[in-house]
């Protein structure tokens, strides 16, 4: 058990260090910069931010969508720069760093007493509140940094439920279509 809030506390301190990189990156998504856009759209015609991750790895992506709740440009992977976070010689390209992932899984394929499900609930929900927290703080830094207001959601990816971005709120795809509807 110790072994693992040690990782937390790890993952934690890893977050802290790529926070400037990821808020950057907000900035300019805010801003309209470094995106590319799919047809005839642009700047004007995005309505919303959607950011997903990927529950295994962490990865981030982004994608705006029109009015019409369509697509708008492409996916980009966030943060842009993943700080070096693979160990030498390594393919790794996942958001939370090899050494972190792969000592949870070593954790999980050795660790053989009865309270096995409960301390791995309580890491996950530990590293996942970390995780969305600081998401949730780089993103209000770079909407107060750039003074852009942009709807915006974060979720798991492939979920009905997301976070509003301006409130901390969870709401529903459906609500979320409510929003929009003419």
């Amino acid at each position: 058990m110790e072994d693992l809030k040690k990782l937390n506390i790890e993952f934690k301190n890893y977050l802290e260090a790529i926070s400037d990189k990821l808020t950057e990156d907000l900035s300019h998504l805010l801003n309209g910069d470094h995106i590319s856009y799919v047809g005839n759209n642009g700047r004007s015609d995005i309505r919303a931010f959607y950011f997903e991750y990927e529950y295994e790895y962490l990865n981030i992506v982004f994608w705006g969508v029109d009015r019409n709740n369509k697509i708008a440009t492409n996916t980009i992977s966030l943060p842009t720069e993943k700080n070096g976070n693979a160990e030498e010689n390594s393919d790794w390209d996942a958001l939370i760093p090899e050494k972190i992932w792969m000592a949870a899984s070593d954790f999980q394929d050795h660790y053989e007493g009865e309270d096995f499900d409960d301390i791995l609930d309580e890491y996950d929900d530990e590293k996942y509140k970390l995780f969305e927290q600081w998401f949730f703080d780089c993103w209000k830094k770079a909407s107060e940094q750039t003074k852009v207001k942009m709807d915006a959601y974060f979720s798991i990816h492939d979920t009905y439920f997301r976070t509003d971005l301006n409130t901390l709120k969870t709401i529903n795809e459906d609500e979320i279509a409510l929003r929009y509807e003419n």
